[in-house]
Parts: structure tokens; C-alpha cells; sequence
């Protein structure tokens, strides 16, 4: 039995090349031999100086494309972003496509060309041969579906054919180097491992070995030659169409491999693990890694077939302080350096919204040549002017605002954006003078600079100049939302590597595993909808018609991706599979290879493939079998607040946890800025309208009544006169208070019947609670109204809060005594004799009746004592858990905090 490592090829092909050049040693420098990648260079190297028993000058190793790179062209090449910018002109100047995204045609149209340039294809030089081409590949008659792709597609290639000039593309480069090369031949060439070749590439081959010996390992695209290879050959047999229907059944091939191979190569080697949560499956794969680091293991490899599940195992790696090498990368559109220059530019289109504005400017790389400090405090002056005045968008409003504030930071800060803004006029212009303005614009927002301090900021920089460069030359002309979308397009199809860390631990895909050598191998996303996935659709030809042209099909794809997989697995010392086994409440099933290689294991064994559980993980590595407990965080003595309102105090009521949030952590949610007018904006309304009301008429016995509706009516005009300016539809509102003017009169006449007077509004008032240990608590709050009465000659007072809510629902607040604390802190608070306190519901048109409360007095004694009480345990380490009643957590901005939804246990203990 061969051991399932890499010595199988690599040695095998060392000894052979040591054999053959023999007469060489110790000198090997003038042979070349091409690898499928660069990582597999030392391992070869290694097994060279092994079997030639000594130290060797090594051959020249290098893959096939950086050879044919090096080597000069006589004629110059056409960018694929010039001959992208020629395509798009193209297909604008013929207007086949109103409202499509022709970028995104241009580059499926880019793609397709370099397809059939790469095999050394063409098409028929005739329209019409083309057309009844395209009728029997597709086996069906010329329709308009068919007639327009064949013409689109005809004419395109054509027109790009005939560039006018001697230039070529990037495909032609490549075969003109490798056709140099082959001709130039003057030393051995070996090749190892490499795979897919091209019919240009095996041209190559055939060329250069009638000038000099040529030599394929491993290059016939063939399992791998040990039990595992034969294991996966066997039970993923893929036969030729001419055998299927005499083909062995999966039954009897696994009868026949168990007799041939009676211990099963796999039980050591292959295990799964079918998670229950993404969670569950980062996890997972970071415990597992951490304990294979803990055996000593020295290269592990993760095959990244799941991208968020990568995301997040590497950021529990990471808090473990173990850093990962992603070899995978990621595209410039997700990173930060990238997302800060696409927040500048939404900026621009939408005008200054203060949203896009404000996200733009807490990104740490703008304006890097102000110290920190200074940066912050003028983001943050500007973020509370515009939410404190309600400032939609637009430089101008924040300017005006600014000046008449006397912010000088933030008008300094506000004329560099309008300066940088400058560059970007209305006309159209070439894609290399877009990106000139954008970098123009980079330099005076100071992101240039912060950018260049950045490992992504500094390969975003490089790629914009390239791109500028290489367009220097393209004379088209687009407007900005076409530059935009071309933008666009280019940060989604370049890759950031960050290729400043060196790890054990390396994030990869298959095809970047080739002759390398891993102690142990998670692929993480084994499912069907990843492992291997479907492939990428191209936008022309179906399958059957890239047969035809001689293209590359996704089977043939799919039988790379196997090979792949089948080496790493033959090779490797330990492998985990794993995915999730259910998703959104569904079954989700495991990659059809491993379902299929189960299945054959289980007929040739009798045994399933070893299976990790959810328990034997927990057990082992702490991978989480269940949801961690609700938060029940402890505050310590320096969070907790020494100064409670009525809102906080029913904060606390509802959800302790929610309390915790907002009052000990201040994570209050922000002013937002309001471009229409809310219902909680039309309560501070009438408030301030009904207290500068009861101002000027503390008593409305005796006045006449249409005086009265008419003050406030006028008072009323004043009052909403900002936000009719800012939105029409706050008439509405307006309107809908003025309605309920006359019903207000009604009940204020009926009250001062009563003998109550307006005395006070919005009064404030504090009062300090003695809690244990000497410690103090401030209550504090703001009364809407408080009413005097006589009484037998003493002076009583009512507490009184205008609500515009309904008065159903403000009797169901009151349903439950000391539930909602908000009257009993008011009278609390006044410290004199109280004898009433009641919600006021002004916003009803009929007939307004007050909410009283209850037996005021006591149940505000006892609230009193409750505070005390609540705080001295919280003081004495009491926990606050997220346990708030339903309708508490509809409206709860810290949801997303505590994640009660998202946990099983929601009791409290």
C-alpha cells in the first residue's frame, strides 16, 4: 500500500529526472521544469536533492504562464480594459439593448472571445455559415432569439478582430510568447502535475519537443496511483457514454474493491461533519484547527467553498491569535480601502445625504493628514448640527449651518469635500480622466494618504493607476454613472491578497493545491449548493454549443474539480468535511462526491464514513451543541447610573437587559434626522403648543370661545411652520391637531368646573433617594402639566401628561398598578400633597377624558421604595437579563444586541 502522501508523483518524477540527466549533476541549472503553481517548487527541489544523494544546482522551476510572460514581444498588447471600454462603445453605438447593463455584456462578450481565442478556435467568416451553424448545435431553426445572438456575437468578434493597428490581445500574447519559446528551445523541459491544458498549450508541448527532450508527469489528468486514488475511482467511475449501459453497478464494484482491498484506505484519513448552524460549523473548524496546531501539525489547509463560513472561522481563529494566509483573497468591492472610496462617490450622487455623508466621514482613512482628534471632533460637530436641525442633504445646508454656529473646524472640513467634489463635472469624458478626477479627489480628501498606509488601500491605489495607464490611450467618452458602473465592475473582478502573513493555517481552493503537501484538510461548505457547485453560466451558448466551438464545458470543469479533490484527499494526512446539515429549517444535503463515496464505502465495508457529532465536538473542542444562555450581564459599580428618569426607571421595568444597554452602556439611539414628521415629532408639537397656550391663558373661564380656538389655531400655525417648510405632508398633522381644538376646550372647560387650575408646565424637578451603604440615587423627570385645586382651604395638586396615543391604550398601560412608573415618579416628584394624576389623550376629535391613576400616593411610595430596592441589587452584583414581555421587544432598538429571538432559552431563573 502506498502511503497517501505526495512522495507518489513528486518522487516519482525526481527519480526519472535525476535518471535522464545523470551526466548533469551536480549541476541541473539549464533544465526547466513547469509546475502547476510556485508552492510546489521547494517540495520538488527537496525530492531532487534526495534521490540525487547530494546538493544539487536545481533546474529552473516555474509555471507556464510566468515563462511565457518573461519572455519579450515584438508587438504591442491591448489591456483587457481597453478592449472592455472598445466593446461597451460597441454595443452603445448600435443600440441593440435599452436598458441593459452593457458593462456586464461586455464582459460576458469578453469572455466568451478569450474562450475560443484560448483553444485555438474561430468562427465562420460568413454571417449566414454562422447562423446555420448555430441551427444545428442548438437543433432548432433560426428564430429572432437565435438570429440576434448569432449576429451580436458575429459582428463583435469580427470588429474586434479588425482593431486597425498591430496590437494583439492577451491571449494571442500568450500563444505568440509560447510559439517564441518552442522556437527558441535549448534546454530539457519536464512538466509536473499540470492539468487542463489547452490545445495551444499541448501544441507547445508537441513544437518544442522537436528541438529538445520533452518530458509529462502527471499531466494526463489521471486519479492519483495509491488505495485512496483507486478507492475514489472506483466509486465515482465515470465511464465513456459508449460503456455506461454495460457499466458494473455501484453494488458490485464495491463487492469487487472490498475483495481486492479488504481494510478500508479511508477509516484513518476522511471524516464529516454535518453542523446544524453556520455557527456551529465555524466553530467546528476552528477548534479542529487549534488541536491539530496542538498535535504539531505544520500545514493545514482549508479548502474555502463557503465564503461566510470561511469569514467566520477566521475571525474566531483570529481572536484566538491565530492568523490565517488566505490565499483565496477577496475582491476590492468588499474590503474597506474600496468601500471608502465608493462612500465618496454616493456621496456625490446623492447629493450630501447626510446618511452617505456621515458614513463617509467616520471612515479612519479620510482627512489622515489631520491629526485624530482634530478629524473627530469635526465629524462629530457636524453629525449633531445636521441631527439636531433636521439637515436632509445638500453642502450648502451644512455650510449655512455651520456659519451661523461658528464651527470653524467643520467649515474647513466642508470646503475640502466641496473642492474635491469640483473634479467631477457634468460632461462626459474619457475612463482614464474619470479615474484622474477620482484621484485628484483622493489627494484633497487626505484618503490618498490614508489609503497608502493600508495593505488593501495601498493594492487599491496600484490598481486604479494601472487602470489609468492602460486607458490613457481609449478616447471614448462616458458619463459619470457609466464610469460609475464601469467602477464598479473592475473592484468586483480584482482580488486583494494579503500577502504580508505567513501561517500554518491557509485559507485556499483546490486548484492552488496541486503538488502541495497539507498534515491535515477541512473543507468547509461539503454541501450540495457549494461542493462543487453549479458554475458559472456564461450569458451565450449554451452547453452543447461551447462543445461545438471546442470550448471548455463545465463537465469538464467538474472533472478537474474531482481530480483536485481526489489528489488532496489521496495526499493529505487527515481530511474534515464539513457543512450544514440543515438550513432555514430545511434538510440540506451533503455534496453528491461525498454522499456517493459514502455510499460506496458503506456496500464495500459495511460501515458509514466516520461522522463527528454535535456531542463528541462539544465534548471535545467546546463547539457549541446549542445557543449560549440569554446575557445576563452584571454591572459593575462604575456603569451604574447615578441619575434615573421616569423613562429610565421604565426602561428597567421592562427589560432589565434593555436598561443595561441603553443607561449604563449609552448606547441610546442617536437623534435621527427627520425628513418627515413622525408621530412622536407631532406629540412634541401639540406639548409645546398646549404649554404656550396655557401660558398666555392660565384660566379660559370668561374668555370668548372663538378667541381661544383661534389663539391656538395661530399658535398652532407657528409651532409646525419649520416642518411644513421641510415636508408638505406634515399638514396632515396639522390639520389633524386642528381638529381636535375644539374637543381639548371641552374638557379643559369641564376640568376648571371642577375647580382645577392650570398652575405649571413643563416643570422639572429632581429628588435624591438614600440607598444602602451610603450611596445616593438622583431621580429626575420633566412633569408636562400640574394643576392646583382648593380643598377645604388647603391646596391639592394633580399631575397631568398629554399623550397622543388612544385612550384605550393608555388604560391598558395603567391596567397593572406600578407597571408603567411614569405618573408615579411625577408625583413622586413634586413632593406635595398629590391628590390626582392622569395620562390626557389630546388627540381625540370627540370627546377627551382623562386616564387617571389609582391611588396616586401609595402606589408612588411604593415605587419609591421598589427604585431603592432594584438599585441596591444592583449594586450587590444583581444580574439584568433580556427577559422583556413581546410587546417590549417590538420597539426595542437593542434587539439586534441582546438577540433574545435568536436563542432558545428566553426564561429567567
Amino acid at each position: 500500500m502506498l502511503k497517501p502522501t505526495e512522495s507518489s508523483l513528486l518522487h516519482a518524477a525526481a527519480r526519472e529526472i535525476v535518471a535522464l540527466e545523470r551526466a548533469r549533476l551536480p549541476d541541473m541549472s539549464r533544465l526547466i521544469i513547469l509546475l502547476p503553481n510556485f508552492h510546489a517548487a521547494d517540495a520538488l527541489g527537496a525530492a531532487l536533492c534526495s534521490v540525487a544523494g547530494r546538493a544539487l544546482l536545481l533546474p529552473r522551476m516555474i509555471t507556464l504562464t510566468e515563462w511565457a510572460a518573461a519572455t519579450p514581444l515584438d508587438r504591442p498588447v491591448t489591456p483587457d480594459s481597453c478592449r472592455a471600454a472598445l466593446l461597451y462603445q460597441a454595443l452603445r453605438s448600435r443600440n441593440w439593448f435599452a436598458d441593459a447593463d452593457l458593462w456586464h455584456i461586455s464582459r460576458e462578450l469578453l469572455s466568451l472571445f478569450d474562450d475560443i481565442a484560448r483553444q485555438g478556435a474561430s468562427l465562420p467568416a460568413s454571417y449566414a455559415e454562422f447562423v446555420a451553424w448555430l441551427e444545428d448545435a442548438y437543433q432548432a431553426r433560426a428564430g429572432t432569439p437565435l438570429q440576434f445572438e448569432a449576429r451580436l456575437v458575429h459582428e463583435l468578434w469580427y470588429a474586434m478582430s479588425r482593431n486597425g493597428d498591430d496590437s494583439v490581445d492577451a491571449i494571442a500574447a500568450y500563444h505568440l510568447r509560447l510559439g517564441r519559446l518552442a522556437d527558441d528551445a535549448c534546454a530539457p523541459l519536464y512538466a509536473v502535475g499540470l492539468s487542463g491544458l489547452t490545445p495551444m498549450e499541448q501544441d507547445f508541448f508537441r513544437r518544442y519537443a522537436e528541438r529538445q527532450p520533452v518530458k509529462l508527469f502527471g499531466c494526463d489528468e489521471s486519479f492519483p496511483a495509491n488505495e485512496i486514488g483507486a478507492l475514489l475511482k472506483t466509486a465515482w467511475q465515470l465511464p465513456d457514454s459508449a460503456a455506461e449501459k454495460t457499466a458494473p453497478s455501484l453494488r458490485e464494484r464495491a463487492a469487487d474493491f472490498d475483495r481486492s482491498h479488504p481494510a478500508s484506505p479511508l477509516n484513518s484519513t476522511l471524516s464529516l461533519f454535518p453542523a446544524h448552524s453556520l455557527e456551529q460549523e465555524a466553530a467546528a473548524l476552528s477548534e479542529t484547527i487549534r488541536d491539530w496546531l496542538r498535535q504539531g501539525k505544520t500545514a493545514i489547509a482549508v479548502i474555502v467553498q463557503d465564503r461566510l463560513v470561511a469569514r467566520r472561522a477566521r475571525a474566531l481563529l483570529e481572536r484566538s491569535q491565530i492568523l490565517v494566509a488566505d490565499e483565496t483573497g477577496w475582491t476590492f468591492s468588499t474590503v474597506a480601502a474600496s468601500a471608502v472610496v465608493m462612500r465618496w462617490l454616493d456621496a456625490m450622487a446623492s447629493r450630501f445625504h447626510h446618511l452617505d455623508l456621515l458614513d463617509l466621514l467616520k471612515s479612519p482613512l479620510i482627512f489622515s493628514d489631520w491629526d485624530a482628534a482634530t478629524r473627530k471632533r469635526a465629524v462629530y460637530r457636524l453629525e449633531q448640527l445636521v441631527r439636531r436641525h433636521s439637515v436632509v442633504s445638500g453642502l450648502h445646508h451644512y455650510r449655512n449651518l455651520a456659519r451661523r454656529e461658528d464651527e470653524v473646524e467643520v467649515l474647513d472640513l466642508l470646503a475640502r469635500l466641496e473642492q474635491a467634489q469640483a473634479g467631477f463635472g457634468g460632461r462626459k469624458r474619457p475612463l482614464s480622466a474619470w479615474l484622474a478626477s477620482l484621484l485628484e479627489a483622493l489627494d484633497v480628501l487626505g484618503l490618498r494618504q490614508g489609503l497608502a498606509q493600508d495593505l488593501a488601500g495601498e493594492q487599491l491605489l496600484r490598481l486604479l493607476a494601472r487602470l489609468q495607464k492602460e486607458l490613457g490611450s481609449d478616447q471614448g467618452v462616458f458619463s459619470l454613472s457609466e464610469w460609475r458602473r464601469w467602477l464598479d465592475g473592475q473592484l468586483e473582478a480584482a482580488t486583494f491578497r494579503d500577502t504580508g502573513i505567513s501561517s500554518p493555517v491557509v485559507f485556499t481552493h483546490l486548484g492552488a493545491t496541486r503538488l502541495r503537501r497539507f498534515d491535515g484538510v477541512i473543507v468547509a461548505g461539503g454541501d450540495a449548493a457549494h461542493f462543487p457547485g453549479q458554475g458559472r453560466e456564461s450569458a451565450f451558448f449554451n452547453q452543447s454549443v461551447r462543445v461545438q466551438l471546442g470550448l471548455p464545458t463545465f463537465e469538464q470543469e467538474l472533472r478537474l474539480t474531482m481530480l483536485d479533490f481526489a489528489a488532496l484527499l489521496a495526499s493529505c494526512g487527515a481530511m474534515l468535511v464539513t457543512w450544514q446539515a440543515q438550513k432555514n429549517a430545511e434538510p440540506n444535503l451533503a455534496s453528491p462526491w461525498i454522499e456517493r463515496l459514502e455510499a460506496f464505502h458503506e456496500l464495500a465495508y459495511g460501515a458509514a464514513l466516520p461522522r463527528l457529532s454535535i456531542e463528541a465536538m462539544a465534548e471535545e473542542h467546546g463547539v457549541p451543541h446549542s445557543p449560549p444562555p440569554t446575557s445576563r450581564p452584571i454591572l459593575p459599580h462604575e456603569l451604574i447610573p447615578p441619575v434615573i428618569s421616569a423613562s429610565g426607571y421604565n426602561s428597567l421595568m421592562a427589560c432589565p437587559y434593555q436598561f443595561y444597554a441603553r443607561h449604563a452602556l449609552h448606547l441610546n439611539e442617536m437623534d435621527e434626522v427627520q425628513q418627515a414628521l413622525e408621530k412622536k415629532d407631532y406629540g412634541e408639537h401639540v406639548h409645546a403648543i398646549l404649554h404656550a397656550f396655557h401660558r398666555r391663558y392660565p384660566v379660559i373661564g370668561g374668555q370668548q370661545r372663538a378667541e381661544l380656538e383661534q389663539a391656538l389655531r395661530d399658535l398652532s400655525r407657528d409651532e409646525f411652520k419649520q416642518a411644513l417648510e421641510a415636508d408638505y405632508l406634515a399638514r396632515a398633522w396639522a390639520l389633524r391637531w386642528e381638529m381636535c381644538i375644539p374637543a381639548y376646550l371641552d374638557w379643559q372647560v369641564a376640568r376648571e368646573r371642577e375647580g382645577w387650575r392650570w398652575h405649571e408646565g413643563e416643570l422639572k424637578r429632581t429628588l435624591e433617594l438614600a440607598l444602602d451603604e451610603g450611596r445616593n440615587l438622583t431621580l429626575k423627570g420633566r412633569i408636562d402639566r400640574v394643576d392646583t385645586r382648593s380643598d377645604d382651604g388647603e391646596v391639592a395638586f394633580a399631575v397631568l401628561d398629554y399623550k397622543t396615543q388612544s385612550r384605550a391604550g393608555l388604560q391598558k398601560k395603567l391596567k397593572e398598578p406600578g407597571e408603567d412608573v411614569q405618573l408615579p415618579v411625577y408625583a413622586l416628584l413634586l413632593a406635595d400633597a398629590v391628590v390626582e394624576a392622569a395620562f390626557v389623550p389630546v388627540d381625540e376629535e370627540a370627546e377627551i377624558k382623562a386616564v387617571p391613576q389609582d391611588e396616586i400616593y401609595a402606589l408612588s411610595q411604593a415605587v419609591e421604595l421598589r427604585l431603592r430596592e432594584l438599585f441596591n441589587a444592583l449594586y450587590c452584583a444583581a444580574p439584568l437579563p433580556a427577559h422583556g414581555s413581546e410587546q417590549a421587544c417590538d420597539w426595542c432598538e437593542m434587539s439586534g444586541l441582546c438577540r433574545k429571538d435568536y436563542r432558545d432559552d428566553h426564561d429567567v431563573e
